[in-house]
Parts: structure tokens; C-alpha cells; sequence
């Protein structure tokens, strides 16, 4: 099958490869569409873009769609932070709904970004318990989805980027599920996201198994997206994507045209 992605971040936020030559790799990779999701706007991060910029990223990517009419198609989106003013999903085709940090009165702690930020999370404002940690990071993605309706739930549960988290835990998985449903009542599209894998902080992708299987048992569907930052990772890992969705049991996936979302057999 060709491989379609609907999460990609440029030089707008913190890619590393401009957005044509993100297109021009995916062309040459034979990608029939590609979805860009530069990172909204952010009180607490400084690598996302601007409200000041988004005029520009929405020209540019106009720009493309019609220089690139006939050989891919490119999608509108963004990635949606919890903290983020949503009102720019209003001008884009698709958002993903995604949690970074997590904010205590005026501490933030950019939960993805390192192992030491979640460690001292846990420590400082979880009373050292992990599961209480999970709990925050979980509340605060069901809370951003069921403000904002996304139109893709973004590394669901990104928190296990690190291994800071035990996912054989019980007490673990009964949160992250609880979540997952009520997530998926809201949202049933939930992304695989394989961004940790390129960055060497994994080996699989996200979900973790045991939630893709009860995102199947929910009803839920799944779209690829790999949460690439350079034009050499714009299809990272896909085949393996795929091939851990179908020992999850799900046959199919999606893929999100500007007629909408189509189902796709794998």
C-alpha cells in the first residue's frame, strides 16, 4: 500500500526541513497525501509558531497545494496544544489534539521533551508517584479533547516516551483505558505515532499494544502519522505501523482527504 502521513512539522515551529522540501520527500517516497501540523501557538513553549505567524504558514501552504496540484495532496492542519487558543482549527482542514506539558499554578513541565522534566514532575508536584503523574497527563488529554473536539488524537500516550512509566502497572492500564473510552466518545480517531522511533526513544510505536487492542474494542479507528521533524523521517517506520495494528486486529486504517476520512484495507 502507499503510505499517507498527517503529522509533519517544518521550520514553522521545530522541524528541520522547510515545508516544499518536506513535500518534495514525500513525493519522491510516492506518498499520494501529506497533512502538516506545525505546533500552535504556546504560552510555555518557545519552539511553536506565533499567532503573528500563522498567516504566513497558511499562505505557504496554499503556495504548495497549488504548485504541487496533480503530483501529492496536502493537507491543512495543526497541532492543537491544551494551553493553545483554538480558534485557529477554525482555518486549517484538520487539527490533532495533542498534550506537551503539564502546568501547576505557574510550573510547566514539558512532559515530552525529556526524561529529566518528567522525573522531576513526578517528584515535585506528583509526590513522586508515577501513577499520579499518568493520572495529570491523562486528565488533562481527556479535558483538551472534550473542550476541543480534534479531529485526530494526537500520541495518546506520549508520557511513556521515556520508560519513566511501568505499562505492565494494572493500575497503569485501567487509567490509560478509561481514558481511551472517554477520549474515543469524542474523538474515534486516534493517530500511531511513530515520531519516538526516528529520535531513537523507542522501538514501536505509539499507542502501546494494549491500547490499540481496546481501541479496536471500542470502535475506534487509526491514521498514521509520523510526527516527523525532517524531510529524510517523513515515512518513518510506517510498515511496522501497520504491521502492529494488524496483531492489534484492526484490518483497516484511515486516511483524511478534503473529502473527509476514507478507510483504507491493510
Amino acid at each position: 500500500m502507499k503510505y499517507c502521513g498527517y503529522h509533519s512539522h517544518t521550520t514553522f515551529s521545530d522541524g528541520k526541513s522547510s515545508m516544499e522540501e518536506m513535500v518534495q520527500a514525500a513525493i519522491r517516497r510516492g506518498m499520494p497525501c501529506i497533512g502538516f501540523t506545525d505546533h500552535s501557538d504556546s504560552p510555555y513553549q518557545d519552539y511553536c509558531m506565533r499567532v503573528a505567524e500563522y498567516p504566513a504558514y497558511l499562505a505557504e501552504l496554499s503556495r504548495l497545494q497549488e504548485k504541487y496540484e496533480g503530483k501529492i495532496t496536502i493537507m491543512r492542519g495543526i497541532e492543537l496544544d491544551s494551553h493553545s487558543d483554538p480558534a485557529i482549527a477554525q482555518q486549517v482542514d484538520y487539527f490533532l489534539g495533542s498534550v506537551h506539558e503539564l502546568v501547576y499554578e505557574d510550573r510547566f513541565y514539558g512532559i515530552d521533551h525529556a526524561r529529566d522534566l518528567q522525573l522531576r514532575c513526578i517528584e515535585r508536584e506528583c509526590g513522586g508517584d508515577q501513577l499520579v503523574f499518568a493520572q495529570d497527563y491523562f486528565d488533562e488529554l481527556v479535558a483538551h479533547v472534550q473542550r476541543n473536539k480534534p479531529t485526530i488524537v494526537g500520541h495518546f500516550d506520549v508520557l511513556t516516551k521515556f520508560s519513566v512509566i511501568d505499562e505492565e502497572n494494572p493500575d497503569y492500564r485501567r487509567m490509560a483505558l478509561d481514558a481511551l473510552e472517554k477520549v474515543v466518545a469524542v474523538t474515534p480517531v486516534v493517530e500511531i505515532n511513530t515520531g519516538a522511533i526516528s529520535r531513537k526513544w523507542r522501538e514501536i510505536p505509539y499507542p502501546a499494544d494494549f491500547i490499540l487492542r481496546g481501541l479496536r474494542e471500542m470502535g475506534g479507528k487509526i491514521i498514521l502519522g509520523a510526527d516527523t521533524h525532517a524531510a529524510d523521517t517523513i515515512d518513518c517506520a510506517f510498515p511496522l505501523a501497520v504491521e502492529i495494528a494488524k496483531k492489534a486486529g484492526f484490518d483497516t486504517l484511515l486516511t483524511l482527504w478534503p473529502d473527509g476520512f476514507h478507510e483504507e484495507k491493510i
